[in-house]
């Protein structure tokens, strides 16, 4: 009897699995370059080098590429940040974070950029999943909530509002810094330091009772 807890799969599926990621790659590169506007399924079906029924044979639509792309790009993101977050005390985990969001920029040009950008696309439907920003907010939220209920953090803040609005320092911080001669080093140095001393219980206040 042959067992079904592996199976192997076939040369079709590979080909098509082979296809599928060709198309990605092409889009991940029209998408960070272009533009989604600019960016058209016969582009994508160019790059990858292959015919534009083949485009729609893996994707309904351009949006849904473009979804596939930010749906790829948020995971690898993602798992840089959770590598970075050791344990240490606030200032450590959000450099941390921040530094494997500055890496994966530096080393993708034009990917987080063009994942941040176009909002709009995600919010055409309602099948798609958390965007980027989402994603970034929610993870930094809920490092937040656990400094709070540590007594590390300030405690009369909304951690959620508090997570969105440094992702945008975040998000407009790399656009500064892509339009000047700002070092890595001082950008990462400011928005730590900044979100530190807005948001570090200040010692040895930590145990003192939450205001009413």
């Amino acid at each position: 009897m042959r067992s079904s807890a592996l199976q192997v799969p076939s040369r079709r599926e590979r080909q098509k699995a082979e296809t599928r990621a060709r198309l990605l790659d092409a889009a991940r590169t029209l998408f960070a370059t272009a533009g989604y506007d600019a960016t058209r399924p016969q582009d994508i079906a160019r790059v990858a080098d292959v015919a534009i029924g083949t485009f729609y044979v893996h994707f309904p639509d351009k949006r849904a590429a473009f979804l596939a792309f930010t749906e790829a790009a948020a995971h690898e993101l993602m798992e840089r940040v959770r590598a970075r977050l050791d344990a240490g005390d606030f200032e450590t985990r959000l450099r941390g974070s921040l530094e494997a969001i500055l890496g994966f920029s530096e080393e993708n040009p034009g990917v987080l950029a063009a994942a941040f950008a176009d909002e709009a696309v995600l919010a055409a439907g309602t099948s798609a999943g958390a965007s980027l920003r989402d994603r970034l907010a929610q993870s930094l939220a809920k490092g937040l909530r656990d400094g709070m209920r540590e007594g590390a953090l300030r405690r009369d803040y909304d951690p959620t509002v508090i997570a969105y609005a440094i992702v945008g320092l975040l998000q407009q911080g790399l656009r500064y810094g892509s339009h000047t001669r700002v070092s890595r080093e001082t950008l990462l140095s400011n928005l730590v330091r900044f979100c530190a001393r807005a948001l570090v219980e200040p010692h040895g206040a930590g145990a003192r009772k939450e205001p009413r």
